[in-house]
């Protein structure tokens, strides 16, 4: 049997393609009076009760230089529910079954909304705030990264909206994935935007913002990075689209409610962020913030336990002392030097 040019073509360039699994969607938003489910990104079509922008894939935004980053790939197109918030309400993305070991931050950005959501895709201009992040918190011991607390808390995380004058708004939510971002273009990045009403008697008015594209350089130290060279002794990880500049709470839910510290620079030190494969002998500077509970409780359910790790999960690399043995189906396969993951 003759093989095609195409399929021979194929075979040949396969095994050198960048390899990216990531997996996940937000599956519900939930306020203190509604829980709003999600169309399946795989689904035909969106749920038309549904103020959650529908994505068509379970992966990150492919090229996050373009306007996939905005609401990701396939989500950028507007649907007519809003979901009613409160100004200064606790509301939470549920991401569903988050099972991936997918160690980065958490960022979430809101934009106002000019002429309506459903006339508004925020692919242009410095619309976007950022509201709320978790970055590395190295005192968290076990949820060091944002991305820890959704795997390992229920896949759940929350997000407190600020005081803002009522009105529509688009609320962009995003996981970003560092366990490959030691190549150009191999951070993951999965956002998810809402479009929201905000009601009550809120006054701030959103400050100027970034554009999503545009924000995320390739080369950005918080972007182009090796996840293990982050540690205690070297914690100072920048998020990449700058700092929180409107929080609802202290602009990260992750502290309120687990623990832990804000990291931040000496002041004898460079500001710029420590780029991957540098040291620094001075310690960290944290300031520690008890938790908290939130306005509304969160029970999750308990973390998953077994002696296997499940699909897509990671398990070897450098520096890696989780289990290395993969469920029944699956092999643990090196991506690279860092990071194996269960296929």
């Amino acid at each position: 049997m003759r093989l095609s040019t195409t399929v021979v073509y194929f075979a040949l360039v396969l095994p050198f393609l960048p390899v990216v699994f990531g997996h996940g969607q937000v599956r519900n938003f939930i306020t203190s009076t509604n829980i709003y489910a999600s169309a399946d990104a795989y689904a035909a079509v969106a749920d038309p009760n549904s103020p959650i922008r529908k994505l068509n894939t379970y992966g990150p935004a492919a090229d996050f230089t373009s306007n996939t980053i905005t609401c990701g790939e396939g989500g950028n197109v507007p649907v007519t529910p809003l979901a009613e918030v409160q100004a200064g309400e606790l509301v939470t993305f549920d991401w569903g079954s988050w099972t991936s070991s997918h160690s980065g931050c958490v960022m979430t950005y809101i934009a106002k909304c000019p002429n309506g959501c459903t006339n508004f895709k925020g692919d242009t201009g410095n619309v976007w705030v950022k509201i709320d992040q978790d970055q590395y918190n190295p005192t968290r011991t076990g949820f060091e990264w944002g991305e820890n607390i959704i795997r390992m808390k229920g896949s759940k995380y929350s997000v407190h909206i600020p005081n803002l004058v009522p009105g529509e708004y688009l609320l962009r939510h995003e996981i970003l994935g560092l366990h490959v971002a030691g190549q150009l273009m191999g951070a993951q990045f999965y956002p998810n935007c809402v479009q929201i009403k905000i009601t009550g008697s809120g006054t701030l008015t959103l400050p100027t913002g970034i554009p999503l594209p545009g924000s995320y350089d390739p080369e950005d130290p918080g972007i182009l990075v090796q996840l293990w060279q982050y540690t205690p002794q070297n914690p100072y990880y920048v998020a990449p689209g700058g700092s929180v500049l409107l929080p609802g709470g202290t602009g990260d839910w992750g502290i309120e409610e687990y623990g832990g510290g804000v990291v931040t620079r000496p002041s004898n030190s460079s500001s710029t962020s420590q780029l991957p494969g540098t040291t620094t002998s001075q310690p960290a500077t944290i300031t520690s913030i008890p938790p908290a509970q939130p306005t509304t409780p969160i029970t999750p359910p308990p973390t998953p336990t077994g002696s296997a790790v499940q699909k897509y999960g990671q398990c070897g690399g450098q520096g890696w002392t989780g289990l290395t043995n993969c469920v029944s189906g699956t092999t643990c396969t090196k991506l690279n030097d860092y990071y194996a993951q269960c296929l």
